[in-house]
């Protein structure tokens, strides 16, 4: 009778203990869970990486070089009866002039990174002598042909450097036409130089994408490559009308373009810049009316939902990056710092103009309305 007794208490022990180890098991996978529901949630809220927004890569330099290498032109390179050919230009000061050329340009020298890239866009390698000062990295589609183009300096060269290629046209902003870089637009016209200055580098009246069409219609122009030209004004139309439509009705971002200049200071480009007629077309209000220098009180007056920041590789400013807005406590309010919308943004997409324009056009509509692109 005993051991009958002591065998069903035993019994009795083992189903208890086994129903308090699958009550324990239960709740540790519940427990975990939890916890794992927890971390997704987390996960999911999170922003995007602070350096990730506006910094991904765009396809329209790709498709554009590409479009344009397989596309065939029925200009003629060498065809004489396409000269003389007629333009206007400017010079330094921003004074419109006609410039005339009797032959296609054969020993070009580009000083800026826009005129770079647009004549080896339009496949001109062959006509140019040499090229300098870069503010990017060159885009990746055009780095084997660029390697044959000798690199006369980092910035601009000398005139002793410029006048030992024996040019025949130099291509580039208006600031290397100042006395203290080559000099002016009439001493090389008078060396039988000719040049030619990008409206948007300071010499138009108003600065604008329209611009950068008629800059790249007149290379082509010079360089009896017009069908190319227009092919290429005709890819960028479309790709800026793309975007004009997908943020069509968005409410405007309010913005502001800054560009560290050292010393908790910054630039702010305005409403008579290249970089605004952008942020418009991206859907964007740019805040700020005129370019100047910007303090952080200026910043926190404007509270911009979202901050543009420019940036080029020769910069040695100790507010280049980033971090130097989102790690200024006066800052830490505004709602671009706050919402962490800062669009880092290369100089060569957003002044002068060039292939890379509808990069930062792009660049910006995305920073704007994420929700739109993914």
């Amino acid at each position: 009778m005993t051991k009958k007794i002591t065998a069903i208490l035993l019994c009795l022990v083992l189903v208890l203990s086994l129903v308090v180890g699958c009550k324990n098991h239960t709740n540790t996978t519940n427990n975990q869970q939890q916890q794992s529901s927890q971390q997704d949630v987390q996960q999911s809220s999170k922003q995007p990486k602070k350096e990730d927004i506006g910094e991904s890569k765009y396809p329209f330099t790709k498709f554009a070089i590409s479009t344009l290498n397989s596309f065939e032109s029925k200009d003629g390179s060498d065809n004489k009866d396409h000269y003389p050919v007629t333009i206007k230009n400017y010079n330094a000061q921003g004074e419109e002039y006609k410039i005339t050329f009797t032959k296609k340009p054969s020993k070009v020298i580009t000083t800026n990174q826009p005129p770079t890239e647009i004549l080896l866009t339009l496949g001109l390698q062959d006509c140019m002598a040499g090229t300098a000062f870069l503010d990017s990295p060159i885009l990746p589609e055009l780095e084997e042909t660029y390697k044959k183009i000798p690199v006369l300096s980092e910035r601009y060269p000398s005139k002793e450097v410029v006048i030992a290629q024996q040019p025949d046209m130099i291509f580039g902003w208006s600031s290397v036409f100042f006395d203290k870089n080559l000099g002016s637009v009439e001493s090389w016209n008078e060396k039988n130089v000719k040049t030619f200055i990008q409206r948007n580098s300071g010499v138009a009246p108003k600065r604008c994408i329209e611009n950068v069409y008629k800059d790249i219609e007149d290379i082509g122009k010079i360089f009896n490559v017009e069908d190319k030209a227009n092919k290429l004004i005709e890819i960028m139309k479309e790709r800026i009308s793309d975007i004009e439509e997908k943020v069509k009705g968005k409410e405007p971002v309010k913005v502001l373009v800054l560009e560290g200049v050292g010393d908790n200071k910054y630039y702010s480009y305005g409403k008579k810049s290249l970089v605004n007629n952008m942020v418009e077309k991206a859907g964007g209000i740019n805040l700020a009316d005129k370019g100047g220098t910007y303090s952080a009180e200026n910043i926190v007056a404007k509270n911009p939902d979202v901050i543009i920041l420019i940036h080029y590789l020769e910069q040695e400013k100790d507010n280049k990056e980033a971090e130097a807005l989102r790690n200024n406590p006066a800052l830490k309010n505004v709602n671009a710092i706050r919402n962490e919308r800062i669009i880092f943004t290369p100089l060569s997409e957003t002044y002068a103009g060039g292939i890379r324009t509808i990069n930062g056009i792009e660049r910006f509509a995305k920073g704007f309305y994420p929700e739109l692109f993914n």
